[in-house]
């Protein structure tokens, strides 16, 4: 957004309605991905590994378009839509292959339990990474250039060693794709599901369920908690400049609990790992309440329920592997790709969800920008940045424990029965 307004300087109508309809047809996105990467079968080196080779070096180009101005104002917003919906599209297969590939490596629980937190260490890492690098590199691109060409060029800069990083996926997990090495047996093949079966094999898939509507609310927490920090920052604290600390310390906060979470998950299990720290993570946000006008304090906890967060968040490729392996078991169809691009759903509604919650919470507590906070007004601040997310997560760690029974004993009985079924 900032790009939108203050790089490319469109008018904020014309943000306003960029922002709107980019982030409707990325909901869309999200599941065309996983259908796109169910139903196209490449011969590049397996089914998932395949795009690894190829969707980075087609995605990058149009990154950088989302990043550009070019033309009049309504010919540049159209290229920056354009660049968004498409790279948003096959990022989504990309990403959707790379989590389809934790349930290949590996039909140990605990494996893809390390697995999935090997994801989330990677991505926590590349959040601390961008939060240090990102601007220095925006302003070196912009002094050399301009502005809007500086944005572009860093863009370009991650967007490369993103193709080399896959690239280098690509290259470890030679022969971990079945059938990558040779062709599958015409005997043992099979038409896919339509379309129209795949969504309802979804909804056979209670623990897929589940994990949907629980991931919306934990994705709805964290985006609020980020939206607001903002806020309380400059209106409940008086000093906005602590903000830029605070985003540091939750992002290493975030990658302490990736680590840890192997060792946790291996040893409670991915289940109870992840509904008792989720439970742990509404403790400590709730807790934030009580220091609301104690920002170190108030920092120190954020982070601890952060960690908290993380360690279960690691768990949720894994958790996703899971309901595949049931819902083949029950229904007998196996819709891996389409139910692991099924993780992007909840952060797109988050999105959302956190706008709504945002936007709504400050008119109903009396904001008003740039005037002096009365009471109330802070008090709501640190109320939808304590108090909402922390309700949420307790939800989220309800509905988890409650709805989702799979155990890793379940899932090694249910691959063996599937496996006895495949051999006959």
């Amino acid at each position: 957004m900032i790009f939108l307004t203050d790089y490319a300087q469109f008018s904020l109508i014309l943000v306003g309605q960029i922002l709107a309809l980019t982030s409707i047809i990325d909901i869309v996105c999200s599941l065309a991905g996983g259908v796109f990467l169910e139903k196209i079968n490449l011969k590049l080196g397996g089914k998932y590994r395949s795009w690894f080779l190829i969707g980075p070096p087609l995605v990058a180009p149009l990154f950088i378009l989302q990043f550009t101005k070019i033309g009049s104002d309504w010919t540049a917003a159209a290229i920056i839509m354009f660049g968004f919906v498409t790279s948003h599209l096959l990022f989504n297969v990309v990403f959707a292959a790379s989590g389809s590939m934790v349930s290949r490596m590996s039909r140990l629980p605990e494996e893809r339990t390390v697995l999935s937190a090997s994801r989330a260490q990677g991505m926590s890492a590349a959040g601390l990474v961008f939060s240090v690098t990102a601007i220095p590199m925006i302003g070196f691109f912009s002094a050399v250039t301009d502005k809007t060409t500086g944005y572009a060029f860093t863009v370009g800069v991650y967007a490369l060693l993103m193709i080399f990083g896959y690239w280098f996926i690509y290259r470890m997990t030679a022969g971990k794709d079945p059938y990558d090495e040779a062709e599958m047996h015409p005997s043992r093949k099979r038409s896919g599901p339509s379309v129209g079966e795949i969504v309802g094999l979804v909804f056979e898939n209670p623990p897929l369920m589940y994990m949907i509507l629980v991931l919306t609310f934990v994705s709805s927490s964290f985006l609020i908690i980020t939206g607001m920090a903002v806020y309380y920052f400059t209106y409940v604290i008086g000093r906005p400049a602590l903000l830029s600390l605070f985003i540091l310390v939750i992002s290493i906060a975030r990658l302490i609990g990736t680590f840890a979470a192997p060792w946790i998950g291996v040893r409670l299990g991915k289940r109870n790992s992840y509904w008792i720290f989720l439970s742990l993570a509404a403790v400590g946000f709730a807790s934030g309440w009580f220091a609301m006008e104690a920002s170190w304090l108030f920092t120190l906890l954020f982070c601890v329920a952060t960690m908290f967060v993380s360690v279960a968040g690691s768990m949720n490729t894994a958790l996703f592997a899971d309901t595949v392996v049931y819902g083949e078991w029950k229904t007998g169809k196996n819709i891996r790709a389409f139910t692991m691009a099924l993780m992007n759903f909840p952060i797109k509604l988050g999105v959302l969800i956190r706008s709504g919650i945002v936007a709504f919470g400050l008119m109903a507590i009396g904001f008003e920008a740039n005037a002096a906070p009365t009471a109330r007004v802070t008090e709501g601040i640190v109320a939808i940045i304590t108090l909402v997310p922390a309700a949420a997560y307790a939800v989220a760690a309800v509905i988890f424990y409650f709805g989702y029974k799979v155990e890793e004993r379940d899932i090694l009985q249910m691959q063996d029965e599937i496996a006895s079924r495949t051999a006959l």
